[in-house]
């Protein structure tokens, strides 16, 4: 566990996280297939539309929740222990995800609002929603367990370090940086042409 003055932070395998979740949608997503009548459209477009949905909650929770009013590296605030701790530790292979038992819970929460939203439906979206959060899981951890490729996904790398290193009230989305373009928190171009020729 990382200490703290005030308490100990639990540490979350990130990997066995990804493959948990990975096979929980897997699974939830095979069982709506075979057994939820529903159009071909939606058992195709609404997985792929669960994961874009939650590259928006990633970037609300991250910008809003996280990086909100308080100083998020202040160990008596509550957004030390959700994220603080992973800007004070970057590198803590530990702190990149959320113990396995809370995700658990906020994605069974998350699925019951889906199913309130759109009845039996969320069979397919839900999935979708998990395994985009699996992905998030495993681009956050390669973002900070190793070296950042030479091809185009060498890009999520220098946005995200930006984020920790330069600007830390831009570049939110870490699976994409589609929202940040949206809600303008982009960092400016010129940072991340310098930071690609470091």
């Amino acid at each position: 566990m990382a200490e703290s003055k005030y308490f100990k932070i639990p540490k979350t395998n990130s990997l066995v996280a990804v493959s948990l979740y990975m096979v929980l949608g897997f699974c939830a997503l095979v069982y709506g297939i075979l057994n939820i009548e529903s159009t071909l459209l939606s058992k195709a477009v609404l997985p792929f539309a669960g994961a874009l949905f939650f590259t928006f909650i990633e970037y609300v929770a991250h910008r809003f929740l996280y990086h909100s009013g308080e100083d998020y590296t202040n160990e008596a605030n509550w957004q030390y222990t959700m994220h603080g701790v992973h800007h004070v530790h970057p590198n803590d292979k530990g702190l990149l995800a959320m113990p396995i038992l809370l995700a658990l819970v906020l994605a069974a929460a998350f699925f019951g609002l889906f199913y309130l939203a759109m009845n039996d439906n969320a069979f397919f979206f839900w999935p979708g929603f998990l395994m985009g959060y699996a992905g998030y899981l495993y681009v956050h951890y390669t973002i900070h367990a190793r070296k950042a490729p030479s091809n185009v996904f060498g890009y999520l790398w220098k946005h995200h370090l930006l984020h920790h290193h330069i600007y830390d009230d831009k570049a939110f989305g870490v699976t994409s940086p589609l929202w940040d373009f949206v809600f303008r928190t982009m960092p400016p171009k010129k940072a991340l042409h310098r930071k690609a020729r470091e």
